[in-house]
């Protein structure tokens, strides 16, 4: 029973962290979240939050963060937005734990969906890097790491979205599924 509860607390624990950690980086301001980066860039959109498809928008959206924008984004790339998906890893990985745990799965599908987690970061972090790149050899042109940017986005948003989504769907299906009890009475 002890057992039980620890991991109840570790759960909760890792879900409050990692909502405390999101609220912060996108509701307060302070150097490296989001509204410190709106003001920074006279209100430019993060190209991690809205993907650019073209080098052409790319480099022009850089230039329009101006000097200051870019030395927060890169900043911000290299502090918060490491700790952002650090954060709720844990959180993210003992949720499809738990979901998991819920379904009869073969070992390839049950390592496919608790590698979720830990792909949204890696590609987080390869996202992380490029932009670092980019923003330290502006305005000179990186031609591949622009290129391969909107793609790391979109890998890191759908791996997110997925170990986030996929539990929560586990869950309701297991309360769908479950018998229910009917209470006839005395």
């Amino acid at each position: 029973m002890k057992r039980v509860m620890t991991n109840r607390k570790l759960f909760a624990s890792a879900l409050l962290v990692a909502l405390l950690i999101v609220f912060a980086v996108h509701f307060l301001d302070f150097p490296g979240s989001v509204p410190d980066f709106k003001r920074a860039s006279g209100g430019g959109t993060l190209l991690d939050a809205v993907p650019s498809f073209s080098e052409e928008e790319t480099y022009r959206r850089l230039a329009a963060y101006g000097e200051e924008g870019r030395d927060n984004y890169a900043f911000r790339n290299r502090t918060v937005d490491v700790l952002l998906p650090l954060g709720v890893l844990p959180f993210l990985f003992l949720l499809m734990l738990r979901a998991v745990k819920r379904l009869p799965l073969g070992r390839p599908a049950r390592a496919f969906l608790l590698s979720l987690p830990f792909v949204y970061v890696v590609f987080d972090l390869a996202e992380n890097g490029s932009v670092v790149a980019l923003l330290a050899s502006f305005p000179d042109r990186m031609h591949l790491i622009s290129a391969a940017l909107p793609y790391l986005t979109s890998v890191k948003r759908a791996a997110s979205v997925l170990a986030l989504a996929i539990p929560l769907l586990i869950f309701g299906y297991s309360l769908v599924r479950r018998p229910r009890r009917i209470d006839l009475g005395p």
